[in-house]
This record gives C-alpha cells, structure tokens and sequence, in this order.
C-alpha cells in the first residue's frame, strides 16, 4: 500500500503588534519581522531572554549539589576511589546511555579510580539493571555500583547487589513507578517536584561528573561535555535552560575534542569535503544512527568502546564496524517498514497504529513506532511476540501521554518504562489485546480533539525574495535545535520552480532551483521525489539549511512538503 501523503500546514499566530526585541547585530539584514516571530515561537518574550537565548556559557552551569542526593553520590564515589575500590558503572545500551556511562568511566579514571562497565545485551538482557549485572560485577569485586540513564525502579536488583555486600548509586532521569529503591543515592531530577533541569541520563552523569570534579579540586570537565550533548541531543530533552547551554558548548567543544573515538565518528558521518562546527542535525541524523546501531542489532560493546578509547587506530576501526553495522540496520529498517505498511491503513479512524515485527531484531522496533507516528500522527505501538511475552516500543504524539496511559497497566507488565512520548513494555501475550483496547480509549481522536490528518507546524510565512544570507546566518546563531527550541521552519506560496530533478536510488529525493527575484535559491528534498508537482508554481514547506563544503558555506532550502498551488 501507499501511504497517503496528504498533510495539513500550520502556520503559528504572529507576537502581538507592536512586539519587538532588542537583538542588535544580530537581527540586523533579515528583512522584516521574522526574528522577533521566530523568538517569540519559542518563548523568548523580553531582552533578558534574548540574553539567555544567545549567551549562556561556561559559567552559567548550575550547581551540581542542588541535584537530590548528589552530596552523598559525590561522597560515596570518592571515598570508593580513595579505599581503591572496583567501581562498577551499569549504563543503558542506547546512545544517552552510553555516553553517560563513558562520562563516568572517564571522570574516575582520572581521579585516579578502579571502574569496570557494564552494558547490556538488547536482545538477551532487556533493559534496566539485572540480577545477571548484578552477578558479574560480584565476581569482578565490585563494591560499589554506578547506575546511569538507569536503576530508579531497580528496587529488586538493587537489594540483590545489597545481600552480595554490594552498595548502589543510582543515576537516572526516568520517571518513577515504584517504590524508590535502597540505594546509597538516587541521583534523578523527578525525585523532587522542583524546578530542576529535565536532564539526560548523560546530563545527569555529567553533573555527577561536574561535582566529583569540584570535589577533588579538579577544573570544570569540559572535555567530556560532547559526550552530555550527544546524549543529550539523541534523547530529545527539552533544549531550554542548562541543556540549552550543554548542547552549545558541548557541541563547540566537540569541534576541537581531543577523544579520537569522537573524532573518527564525525569523520564517518560527514560527507566527503563538508566540515565546520558540528550541529544538532549532525548528531541526530548521522553520528547518533552509528552510536545505536550495534546496539539495535544485539551488542553495544562497540560503541562504549569507541566513546572511550584513546587510541587512533583502534577508533578508526571502530568507526568503520559502527558504519557497516548502521548500513545493516537501515536495511533490516526498511524491511521491518514494509512489513509494518502491510498491517494498517494509513485512512483508519483506529486511534492507534499497532503492527506485530516477529523476526526483526528488538532494536529496530523504537525507531519503526517513531516512524509510523510520524506517518499517521497517531500513538504508535511495534511489538513482538517472544516466548509468551509481547514486547513493544511505543511512541506518541502531544495528545496522549504514554507513559501516564500506560501506568494504569503497571501491575500487568513484565517490564515497563518510558517518557510521555516513548516508552516501551513486556507484557504476557494474552494480555496484549486489552491493553492495547483500552489505549485506544484513552486515545479517542473526538475525545481529545486530536487533528484527523497529520499536522506540519511552521513559523511563519515568507517571500523567497526576502530571504537574505542574513537570515540563513540568524537561523544558525538559534542553534542548538531539537525538543522545545524546534528548527524554525518557513512556508512560502506560489515559488516559480527554475528547474526539478530527481536524484538518489530510484529518485528518491528531489533537488528544485526557484526564482527569488532574479536571485536562484536551490533546496533538497528527501523522500520527496514522487511527489507530483504538476508544471506551474508550488507551495513549499521548509527549513534553512548551512554547511560548509570546501571551506565555502552553502545555502539551501531543505523541504519538509511540496505541493502544486491551488489557483
């Protein structure tokens, strides 16, 4: 079947009249009101936000200690590393895992500590810490455990680790369902209802990070705040406050890092001659991909190692498994999504998208939900059928919250957890009709008011011809992108079309020149080459694109949708 391609566009209301900020050189050769819109849509209302918005730095990092239960998180580590104690640090398989894992085996080796890991198995261990975990950090002499992104519900496995005389500092960023655990520490922003940063997993173990750094007199750690970004950026945590500036300097420094295993998965994920400041875009589409994909087939070993190596050669050959292994998952991926097409129609009044993908690896199973969201802008549920057991990766759109709709359910699973927007479940298989019945009412598109065709938001609408390198340069100055600081996206109605072609396996994509006033302005579409366009203008939905190519910078549009204009 063909997916339907119809899309509703939205375009936000415009600042009240009379709006305006104080943005100086910034704004200055982007016609019109655009940047004060553009701020204004991401809730930047007054000058002292702008402040905030484009100058965080270094010295605008928060206090670590004002995190609960970091002052005994920070006094337990260090005195393990003091009394030469094995540290154990237990961290998830995907890529806020694992850089949060790398954060803390790098942070103890150099305050001079014993720190083994442990990440586990997708397919044979599931998520969250196990008994099994738990077991081998008992014969490597572990004394003391490090969860990361991790071990907030762990309260079984964590009294386990207690009889074998095995204590736990639990580090976390998930929401809790249980009672907490006996843990030394529960380091997690959702312990308080406070104003606390909705940090990463690899967020909160920087901060861990950040303060043992203090403690030990060392300076603030910036060679590992790469890792936080990248963490950051692949878990999609609202890009606001201090992630805000993690990300910016985070990706600043990853520009210029020292780690060769950073280093050569930039390289791998560039292409050939483009180069500059890495993005968000970059991590989120191509270094973050490369991180997951062993994990997604079953073993992240290589990716933790390649986020802590220190040896070149070792890197490169890394990089080069991560690459092949991510080209192996992308086409078990579109595999996995032709099964999917085959078991729904895309014009259902069903409220939820629910496929069965028996025989594909677990791993390809988030990024499918995620994909079938996006498709239909329903809650989208990928399982599988596993020795009685349905395992399932969710995702949601703004309407229905996961992981509130799924707590009602909490005594029925094997495993659960999860985000309003992704979360992921075992349950028995003949319970997994009833759930997903009673997601469906909780779902109800007439109850909810939810859109009946998926909706594609954007900024504001513009004339190609008041689109200036001015604009294309403050665009890129409201980087980093990502949850709650979207990429601004513009619509423009009737654009002359100066040439169309086609371009990828199967044409694909689509590459279209347009005439902005005698000026052209080339743009890229992906997954947009059939889209029937007809001979005369075209609407066109899209964001502002940047690299830079041989050391020249390049302009582009990159379309999000393309339609011919309606007379």
């Amino acid at each position: 079947m063909t997916p339907d391609r119809n899309r509703k566009w939205q375009i936000a209301e415009p600042p009240p009249i009379g709006f305006r900020l104080e943005l100086g050189f910034l704004g200055s050769g982007v016609r019109g009101p655009l940047p004060a819109r553009l701020l204004w849509n991401r809730g930047v209302r007054t000058d002292a936000d702008v402040t905030e918005y484009f100058s965080s730095g270094l010295d605008d990092f928060l206090d670590p200690h004002s995190l609960p239960d970091m002052d005994k998180a920070v006094g337990r580590i260090y005195r393990a590393i003091n009394n030469n104690e094995t540290i154990g640090v237990f961290g998830d398989f995907d890529v806020d895992g694992l850089t949060g894992t790398s954060i803390i085996l790098r942070i103890v080796r150099t305050l001079g500590g014993k720190i083994v890991p442990y990440i586990p198995n997708r397919e044979t261990d599931g998520h969250g810490l196990s008994n099994q975990a738990v077991d081998s950090f008992a014969n490597a002499s572990v004394t003391l455990i490090t969860t990361v992104d991790t071990g907030s519900t762990a309260v079984d496995e964590i009294a386990y680790a207690k009889t074998l005389g095995i204590e736990t500092v639990v580090t976390d960023h998930h929401l809790i369902e249980t009672e907490r655990p006996d843990a030394i520490a529960l380091v997690n922003p959702h312990v308080d209802a406070n104003d606390s940063v909705d940090y990463s997993g690899a967020g909160v173990a920087f901060k861990l990070a950040q303060a043992l750094a203090e403690t030990a007199g060392h300076e603030f750690p910036e060679d590992l705040l790469p890792l936080a970004a990248l963490g950051t950026i692949a878990d999609i945590v609202p890009l606001v406050s201090e992630n805000r500036t993690l990300v910016r300097e985070g990706l600043r420094k990853l520009g210029q890092t020292d780690f060769p295993g950073l280093r050569a998965l930039l390289d791998i994920s560039r292409a050939p001659g483009v180069s500059g400041r890495p993005t968000a875009e970059l991590i989120s589409f191509y270094v973050a991909p490369r991180l997951n994909a062993p994990g997604r087939m079953g073993d992240a070993e290589p990716s933790l190692q390649i986020l802590t190596t220190d040896d070149v050669s070792e890197a490169r050959a890394l990089a080069d498994r991560l690459d092949a292994d991510n080209t192996k998952r992308r086409s078990l991926s579109e595999k996995a999504w032709e099964h999917a097409l085959t078991q729904f129609d895309v014009i259902s009044e069903d409220p939820i998208v629910a496929v069965n993908c028996d025989g594909f690896p677990m791993g390809i199973l988030g990024p499918l939900a995620g994909r079938l969201n996006e498709l239909t802008g329903k809650p989208a549920f990928a399982y599988q059928l596993v020795n009685g057991f349905a395992r399932a990766s969710c995702r949601s759109n703004t309407i229905l919250d996961l992981h509130a709709a799924l707590s009602t359910h909490s005594d029925d699973f094997d495993r659960f957890g999860g985000h309003a927007r992704a979360a992921g479940f075992s349950i028995k298989h003949e319970l997994l009709d009833d759930l997903l019945d009673d997601l469906r009412k909780h779902t109800a598109w007439d109850a909810l008011g939810a859109p009946a065709v998926p909706t594609l938001h954007a900024d504001a609408e513009v004339r190609l011809e008041d689109l200036t390198t001015s604009t294309w340069n403050f665009v890129s100055a409201m980087e980093p992108f990502g949850e709650a600081n979207k990429e601004p996206v513009l619509v423009t109605y009737g654009a002359v079309p100066l040439d169309v072609r086609t371009v990828g396996v199967g044409g694909k994509h689509l590459k279209i020149s347009f005439d902005a006033d005698g000026r052209r302005i080339d743009s890229i579409g992906f997954g947009l080459g059939d889209r029937p366009l007809g001979s005369g203008p075209v609407d066109i939905l899209y964001q502002l694109r940047s690299e830079v190519w041989r050391g020249r910078t390049r302009h582009q549009l990159g379309l999000r949708d393309i339609r011919p204009t309606q007379s």
